[in-house]
C-alpha cells in the first residue's frame, strides 16, 4: 500500500495496453539456449527476411498509437465500466547488429529520442513531465532481440538496470518489428503467438524481387485479456508491411490493427486500435558493446511479464484515488443512486478501494442500516460487496441480506438475495445461507422468498466447480422445487433457477418440459437448457423448433441456439426449418441475432438471409437489417 503511484501505473498501463490478462501473469524458466541454437541454419532466396553487418547501427523514424480498452468485471451498469488506455509515441529508434551467425543474429534496440510521449491509463499520466520520461524511458537503456536463421524474432532480453517501462515497452514493439513466424514460400499461413493472443494469419511475399512481405491477422484464437472467457466474437481488421531495400535491409514497417471482441452474448471484452509506422532514417557503423556483458532477462515473444505486483497496480488504477472513507461518505450523503454523479465510475472505484482495504468491508453495514437509506441505495452497497468479492465482503454481505433493513421492502429484500448469486467466487458459507432461507422461505409461505433464493442459488451453483460437493445438494433443493411445483407458473420460476446452474442434471429434468401444455413452461425450458454442458441439448432445442408455433416459445429457442455452439449439420437443419416458413411472424429479430453471430458465408446463412428477405410485411427496419447482414455475408464469401 506504501508503493508510490508511479511504480504502480506503469504496470497498470503494461497490463492493458499489452492486452495481458487481467487476473494472470506469467514467469519465464527457461533460457533461450535451445531456442536460440536449434533454428534454421538455411539460407532461401526471400530469407533471411533482414540483413545485418556487424556493428552497423540503423536509425528509423517511428510513430506509434495504440488505444485500448478492457471490460472490467463490475455488477453494476454504467458507462465507465472499463479500463482505457492511450499510448502515444514519436521519435527515434536505433536497431544495431552485434552478431550475424548462420543460425540467427542479435540486435540492440534503443530508443534515441522521444519528440511526443503521451500515455494515459484511465485518464491519469504516465508521463507529467519531462524527468518521468527520463526515469522509465532513458536513452541509456537498451534491449537485445534475438532473430532466427529466417529473420523471426524469437525473444527479446533486457538487463536489471533496464526500468520496468523500458521492459515492457520495447518487448511489445519488438514483437510488431518483426514476424514471429517466418517460411520459405511465396504465401502461407501461420497462427503466431502474441501479447494480445494466439492469432491465425496469412503471410505473402509481393514484387518480383519479394521486397515486401504481407501479414494479414485474420482471427484470434484466444486472447490474454479475456481471462477465463473462452468464447468470444471479434471484428478484426489487420494488416502489416514489411518492407526491405535492394540489399536486403530493413526499410520500413507499417502496421495497422482493429479489434472489437465481444462475449457470446454481445457484451464488449475488448476493443483495440493499434497503428505503427517505422521507416529508416540514417546508418552508421559503431565499435560493438564490450565482452561480458550480458542481459539475462528473456521474454519471448508472446510472453506476459508484469513488474512489482501487477494486482495492486492495477487496483490503484481503478481506484484512481477514492478511498473507503470518501466512498462511505458519498454513500451515506446520497440518499438514492441516482444522486450520485457518473454512477458507474463510482462503482468501479469504491469496488477497487474495498479491494485494497479488505478489512474495512463490513463499515458499509453502518451506512446500510441509516434509517433514511433507500433500498435502491442498499442495493448498490451489495453491488459493491459483491464486486469486491473477498471473503470479508462476502461475510458483510450475508450479514446484510439477512439484516431487519434488508427486509423492510420486500421486493427490494427479493432483489437483494439475488445479489449473493453473481458472485465470481461464492463462499461455502454463502451457499449455505441461500439454502437456509430457501427453506425458511417455503416452509413460511413465502413465494417471493422462495424464488429470490431459488434462483441465486442456481447462479451461485454455475461459479462452483462441477466436482464440488455443494453442487448436488443445491441442484437437489432446485430438483425438489420443480417436483412440487403445482402451477405453471411455479414451473417456469423452477426451470429458470436450474437453468441458471448449468449443470448436467438440467438436461433430464428440462426435457419434458419442452413440450408441456403452456408456453410459458416450453420457454423457461428452452432457456434452461442454454448452458447446458452435453451437445445434445442443441438437438433437443432444434427438435422442438421443428413442432413449435408459438412466436414466444420460437424465440427463447433460438436465443437458446444463440448461446450455444452450431456446427454444419446444425445449421442445415435450421436452414431448412427457415425456408420451409416455419418461422412465425415477430420471431425474425431473434434469428437475425443467431445469424449475425455466424456471418462466415456459409450456405445455410445465406440462404436463410435470403429466405427472410422474401417474408412480405416485414417492418422496415428488419427488412434494413435482413439487407445489411446479407452485404457482410456476401463479402465473407468473396463477393
Amino acid at each position: 500500500m506504501s508503493r508510490s503511484r508511479l511504480a504502480l501505473l506503469p504496470a497498470a498501463l503494461v497490463t492493458l495496453l499489452l492486452a495481458g490478462s487481467l487476473l494472470a501473469w506469467n514467469a519465464f524458466r527457461p533460457s533461450l539456449s535451445g531456442a536460440v541454437t536449434g533454428v534454421f541454419a538455411e539460407r532461401a532466396s526471400r530469407l533471411p527476411l533482414t540483413r545485418w553487418e556487424p556493428g552497423e547501427e540503423r536509425t528509423y523514424r517511428f510513430v506509434w498509437d495504440d488505444l485500448q480498452r478492457v471490460e472490467l468485471p463490475v455488477p453494476t451498469s454504467g458507462e465507465d465500466s472499463a479500463l482505457t488506455g492511450t499510448l502515444h509515441l514519436e521519435g527515434e529508434l536505433t536497431l544495431q547488429a552485434l552478431e550475424v551467425r548462420d543460425t540467427g543474429t542479435r540486435l540492440r534496440l534503443g530508443l534515441k529520442r522521444l519528440d511526443r510521449h503521451e500515455a494515459l491509463v484511465s485518464g491519469q499520466a504516465l508521463f507529467p513531465d519531462d524527468a518521468s520520461v527520463r526515469a522509465q524511458l532513458p536513452a541509456s537503456a537498451s534491449a537485445w532481440l534475438e532473430l532466427d536463421a529466417r529473420g523471426a524474432l524469437l525473444a527479446a532480453r533486457f538487463s536489471e538496470s533496464e526500468p520496468p517501462m523500458f521492459r515492457q515497452l520495447a518487448q511489445t514493439l519488438a514483437a510488431e518489428l518483426f514476424p514471429t513466424e517466418l517460411r520459405d514460400a511465396a504465401e502461407w499461413q501461420a497462427v503466431e503467438s502474441t501479447q494480445t493472443g494466439e492469432v491465425e494469419a496469412d503471410f505473402r511475399f509481393e514484387g518480383d524481387d519479394a521486397s515486401r512481405l504481407t501479414r494479414r491477422r485474420t482471427r484470434y484464437q484466444s486472447l490474454r485479456a479475456a481471462g477465463e472467457v473462452k468464447a468470444f466474437r471479434q471484428k478484426l481488421s489487420s494488416l502489416t508491411h514489411f518492407e526491405r531495400d535492394p540489399d536486403g535491409h530493413l526499410a520500413a514497417v507499417s502496421h495497422d490493427e482493429s479489434l472489437e471482441a465481444t462475449r457470446t452474448d454481445g457484451r464488449p471484452l475488448l476493443s483495440r486500435l493499434m497503428r505503427l509506422r517505422v521507416t529508416f532514417s540514417t546508418r552508421e557503423q559503431k565499435p560493438l558493446p564490450m565482452q561480458g556483458e550480458d542481459k539475462p532477462i528473456v521474454r519471448t515473444p508472446a510472453q506476459i511479464a508484469f513488474e512489482g505486483d501487477p494486482e495492486l497496480a492495477l487496483l490503484t488504477s481503478q481506484a484512481d484515488g477514492l478511498t473507503v472513507d470518501e466512498a462511505l461518505e458519498v454513500l451515506a450523503t446520497a440518499g438514492d443512486p441516482d444522486a450520485i454523479p457518473e454512477l458507474g465510475r463510482f462503482a468501479r472505484r469504491a469496488i477497487a478501494a474495498l479491494k485494497l482495504e479488505p478489512e474495512r468491508a463490513n463499515e458499509l453495514a453502518r451506512v446500510f442500516r441509516l434509517k433514511d437509506a433507500r433500498p435502491a441505495l442498499r442495493e448498490l452497497m451489495l453491488d459493491l460487496l459483491v464486486g469486491a468479492g473477498h471473503a470479508e465482503a462476502q461475510a458483510t454481505l450475508r450479514e446484510l441480506i439477512q439484516s431487519p433493513e434488508a427486509r423492510e421492502h420486500e421486493a427490494a429484500h427479493a432483489l437483494m438475495v439475488q445479489r449473493a448469486g453473481f458472485l465470481e467466487n461464492p463462499e461455502p458459507e454463502t451457499g449455505r445461507m441461500l439454502a437456509d432461507l430457501h427453506a425458511r422461505a417455503r416452509t413460511s409461505g413465502d413465494i417471493g422468498g422462495e424464488r429470490a433464493s431459488s434462483y441465486a442459488l442456481g447462479s451461485l451453483v454455475s461459479h462452483l466447480p462441477p466436482d464440488a460437493p455443494e453442487v448436488s445438494e443445491y441442484v437437489g433443493v432446485l430438483e425438489d422445487s420443480l417436483a412440487r411445483a403445482k402451477s405453471a407458473e411455479e414451473r417456469l420460476h423452477s426451470l429458470r433457477a436450474l437453468g441458471n446452474t448449468g449443470a448436467e442434471r438440467v438436461l433430464e429434468l428440462s426435457a419434458p418440459h419442452l413440450r408441456a401444455d403452456e408456453a410459458d413452461v416450453r420457454s423457461a425450458a428452452a432457456e434452461a437448457l442454454r448452458r447446458s454442458p452435453q451437445e445434445v441439448a442443441t438437438r433437443m432445442l432444434l427438435d422442438a423448433l421443428e413442432t413449435e408455433r408459438e412466436r414466444a416459445v420460437q424465440s427463447a429457442l433460438l436465443d437458446a441456439l444463440d448461446a450455444r455452439s452450431l456446427g454444419m449439420p446444425e445449421l442445415e437443419r435450421l436452414r431448412a426449418w427457415v425456408v420451409a416458413g416455419r418461422l412465425a411472424p415477430g420471431a425474425e429479430a431473434t434469428l437475425l441475432n443467431v445469424l449475425s453471430h455466424r456471418l462466415d458465408g456459409s450456405a445455410p446463412i445465406v440462404q436463410m438471409l435470403q429466405a427472410l428477405s422474401l417474408r412480405p410485411g416485414q417492418q422496415p427496419a428488419t427488412r434494413a437489417r435482413v439487407m445489411a447482414l446479407m452485404a457482410q455475408a456476401s463479402a465473407r464469401r468473396g463477393g
